[in-house]
């Protein structure tokens, strides 16, 4: 599960082979490189959530006026440049590096604190000057990542790690 303020997207892994694998390793052996897969495939998300754009796309693409008119008014009401400076500026969160996995029983979750995560990552809630930047979506991180076949390459590292002890 990718959890980014509010922004929820799941994805599933399917292992063939299940029954027969926990009858020869036993449950608990199964349970924990299960566990071992979802957090690194969990891993490879957050790689591909955490990693920046190019610098931003110019001119910026406004979703309408009235989101313009309220982005240069609250800079102005708060003293700050007019031109947003990527992870150094004063409203900056990093949302970069504030990406974290973690285990929930079999499941991994992907998430970050950030405030404005879901309007810069999410599918659904992408902002256009964010699309335009290259900013990678939830969805987006997904579909890398089962393109480049991590899940398998995860499953199989685990599953050589144990034939290996």
């Amino acid at each position: 599960m990718l959890d980014g303020a509010g922004a929820v997207s799941d994805f599933s892994i399917e292992i063939k082979g299940l029954a027969a694998l926990t009858r020869k390793l036993g449950a608990q052996r199964v349970n924990d490189m299960i566990r071992k897969t979802t957090l690194g495939v969990a891993e490879v998300l957050k790689g591909h959530l955490a990693k920046y754009p190019g610098p931003s796309h110019r001119p910026v693409v406004w979703s309408s006026r009235k989101q313009r008119a309220w982005y240069f008014a609250m800079r102005a009401k708060q003293g700050l440049p007019l031109k947003y400076a990527r992870n150094s500026d004063s409203m900056s969160q990093r949302l970069g590096p504030s990406w974290a996995t973690k285990n929930q029983g079999q499941n991994a979750i992907i998430g970050t604190r950030v405030t404005y995560a879901r309007w810069v990552q999410n599918e659904e809630e992408q902002q256009p000057m964010h699309r335009a930047t290259g900013w990678i979506t939830d969805q987006g991180a997904i579909e890398k990542a089962q393109q480049e076949g991590a899940a398998e390459t995860v499953w199989q590292r685990i599953l050589g790690s144990w034939v290996k002890e």
